[in-house]
């Protein structure tokens, strides 16, 4: 069953741009217009020389319907350039839906994320955005110029008007029940093959019980069954087509009688000369077509519907919700657990157990012996990506769920272990998020104070070098610069380090001053399966099985007392 409100849908973001939209109107009502006018053209053409024999007339008919294509043909352009670009505008509007929607997707859809199930999702929304729009305009189309052609009728003839006006739906509907329609398996068969398949699949998974037991006999009589269900849809189908491919022969046939007897009438009574049959039988033969594609629209909607479904099934997912209403511009970074458990994205399993602890604001805490999932799972709570489920995570006194998720995240700098880097510049990088509040003053600071205002030099245009895919190649030492720079760029109270330590490439010289700075006066979370050489790490916390098994001294702390 095809499902309208999804074509609905579309055709909304189709009318978001009202100036495409009358452009291709005006041009499709000219191109209707146009063909409307050419029946009465060749009428005169042909009175011009068989009733009045007047060469002039033949003439000046003539080079109207050489005027009237190029205007068609004007029409056409004007017509198919609009619909292109509301095509490639419908296609825009639909990507940009499925970005914003999958950046905002609970944290728990990215565990389960399906790079196939996304090509296939962009595949879909390229394929609609032009045959969804190249089906309305056709219907558009269409639908104008039957009106036209319905209208030239009853301006040369109110009878045979009122006549097409009766066996016009007659004739979709006969084309609706064509031959071809037959052509594909019934439900009926389909849902037979499907169990055939299925039990034959039973069979061959049993095959060892079936011959112990000396099952093959009951097998075959089982398969047997169902294979006649399918030859008994099969025939039934063909007997349908037996019955309705003669049915729609003898309409169209009974048709065409009374379209030629009703002429004939006319013409032995005189009503009807040869110039205006010929004007009718033209106007017949340009109704054909956009009937045709009217009575097929059905089929050309179906195909479709699959692709529409998945579209809109994944638009209309909920988004990550934000209940807070607490505002902080710019906190102390102070942090607090309180007894907080938290699942699985499944829900089948507890990953972190009772966390209890509190950051005072500025204090570097270093946490190790975790897994994967248990890291994620923390880092996930403190950005409000996921909700504990039980107990609750404070920042500077206030709950979570309180503060504005916008607000919470400016207080938050995250350094990850698999920076990204932006097909931009270098200053893009550096400020990527927050272009909006970032000069280059700013920025150049942050450069200098992650100590990548080295490498940058001898860029070709320094901060406005073109890095990435696309620009100059860069190594994982200067990318993770850049995303040193981009904390101090967003100077936030509260900050993440993500396995920013290994073992295999110890960070030392210039980045580790730059670690070490950019720490300072900052409440620091640093996550790594060892312990950083930095000279300052006030307790070290190990997480293990989802617990807090040894709250250790830092650095700083051993260095006092000694």
């Amino acid at each position: 069953m095809i499902n309208l409100q999804h074509y609905h849908r579309l055709t909304g973001k189709l009318a978001l741009d009202w100036t495409l939209r009358l452009q291709a109107f005006c041009a499709m009502l000219v191109m209707a217009a146009t063909l409307a006018w050419l029946p009465i053209l060749v009428k005169h053409l042909l009175d011009g020389a068989f009733i009045l024999r007047d060469p002039s007339l033949i003439q000046t008919t003539s080079l109207l319907l050489i005027g009237l294509f190029v205007v068609r043909a004007i029409a056409s352009y004007v017509s198919l350039r609009a619909t292109g670009k509301a095509g490639s505008q419908l296609g825009i509007d639909l990507r940009m839906d499925f970005f914003n929607k999958l950046l905002t997707l609970p944290a728990g859809y990215y565990a389960r994320y399906d790079s196939h199930q996304t090509g296939a999702l962009i595949t879909h929304i390229n394929t609609i955005a032009q045959t969804a729009t190249v089906l309305i305009a056709q219907l558009m189309q269409d639908g104008l110029t039957i009106i036209a052609l319905m209208l030239c009728t009853l301006y040369l003839n109110q009878e045979f008007a009122i006549l097409l006006l009766l066996i016009t739906p007659l004739l979709a509907l006969i084309y609706r029940a064509s031959p071809s329609r037959f052509n594909k398996p019934s439900p009926k068969s389909l849902q037979a093959a499907d169990d055939l398949i299925e039990h034959l699949s039973q069979s061959v998974a049993h095959f060892r019980k079936i011959r112990v037991d000396g099952g093959q006999c009951h097998e075959s009589q089982r398969l047997g069954k169902i294979s006649a269900t399918i030859a008994q849809a099969d025939a039934q189908q063909a007997h349908t087509k037996a019955v309705m491919v003669p049915f729609d022969q003898v309409i169209t046939a009974l048709i065409i009688i009374a379209i030629v007897y009703t002429m004939t009438l006319h013409a032995i009574n005189g009503t009807l000369s040869l110039p205006e049959t010929a004007a009718l039988i033209t106007i017949a033969l340009l109704l054909i077509q956009p009937m045709q594609r009217i009575a097929n629209l059905p089929k050309q909607l179906e195909h479709d519907q699959t692709a529409l479904e998945a579209i809109f099934a994944f638009l209309d997912q909920p988004s990550e919700q934000d209940s807070g209403t607490f505002s902080i511009a710019h906190g102390n970074g102070k942090l607090i657990f309180e007894d907080v458990c938290c699942d699985n994205d499944t829900q089948t399993k507890s990953v972190l157990h009772h966390l209890h602890f509190t950051l005072r604001p500025g204090e570097v805490v270093v946490f190790t012996g975790y897994s994967a999932e248990e890291k994620n799972a923390l880092i996930d709570l403190i950005l409000r990506l996921r909700q504990p489920a039980s107990g609750r995570i404070l920042f500077d006194d206030h709950p979570l769920p309180d503060i504005r998720l916008s607000h919470l995240h400016a207080n938050i700098a995250l350094v990850p272990s698999d920076t990204f880097l932006l097909d931009d510049k270098i200053a893009g990088n550096i400020a990527y998020g927050t272009l909006h509040c970032s000069d280059e003053a700013k920025i150049t600071s942050a450069a200098q104070m992650s100590h990548a205002a080295g490498f940058i030099r001898h860029m070709p245009e320094g901060l406005q070098t073109n890095i990435g895919p696309d620009g100059t190649a860069i190594t994982p030492e200067q990318l993770q610069q850049i995303a040193i720079a981009r904390a101090f760029v967003k100077n936030s109270p509260l900050l993440i380090l993500d396995e920013p330590f290994s073992q295999q490439e110890p960070v030392t010289g210039n980045r580790l001053t730059a670690f070490e700075t950019l720490i300072q006066n900052r409440t620091t979370l640093i996550f790594n399966p060892s312990i950083p050489q930095l000279q300052r790490i006030d307790r070290i916390f190990v997480l293990e099985n989802g617990c807090i098994t040894k709250n250790l001294e830092g650095v700083k702390c051993k260095k006092s007392q000694a």
